[in-house]
């Protein structure tokens, strides 16, 4: 028979382990359904989830699978991603797109597979 000490610290981590399993099932199902938005309708709000779900290195096939094509590429190895934001430029005052600018090259110049660098911001060049 287990003690009382050793029966509370299961419980605790089955507990412990039942929320974590909750949270990670929960943040995948948010992750989909702002994926799926998304590329459904452009919204800036799921944009923005799936910004805080990129990391530097992160292979160019999965961002492509969370943000479906890029809308636009100015050159190889940049993408733009366009929401339904529109935003006033500072100088001109003329409205721009708001989305992500994907980043595929090194620090070299080198275009890689992998996400270097990422940022959301005015789309007009």
């Amino acid at each position: 028979m287990l003690n009382h000490s050793r029966s509370r610290r299961l419980l605790f981590f089955f507990l412990f382990t039942l929320l974590l399993l909750t949270a990670c099932v929960s943040q995948s199902q948010e992750l989909h359904e702002a994926s799926s938005r998304y590329k459904t309708n452009k919204d800036y709000a799921s944009l923005v989830v799936l910004v805080n779900h990129l990391h530097q290195g992160m292979a160019r096939t999965e961002v492509e699978a969370l943000l479906g094509p890029a809308d636009y590429s100015p050159l190889a190895g940049q993408d733009y991603y366009a929401s339904d934001q529109r935003e006033p430029e500072q100088e001109t005052g003329k409205e721009q797109v708001v989305g992500l600018v994907a980043e595929y090259h090194d620090k070299q110049g080198k275009l890689t597979e992998q996400l270097q660098q990422f940022w959301l911001g005015h789309l007009g060049e």
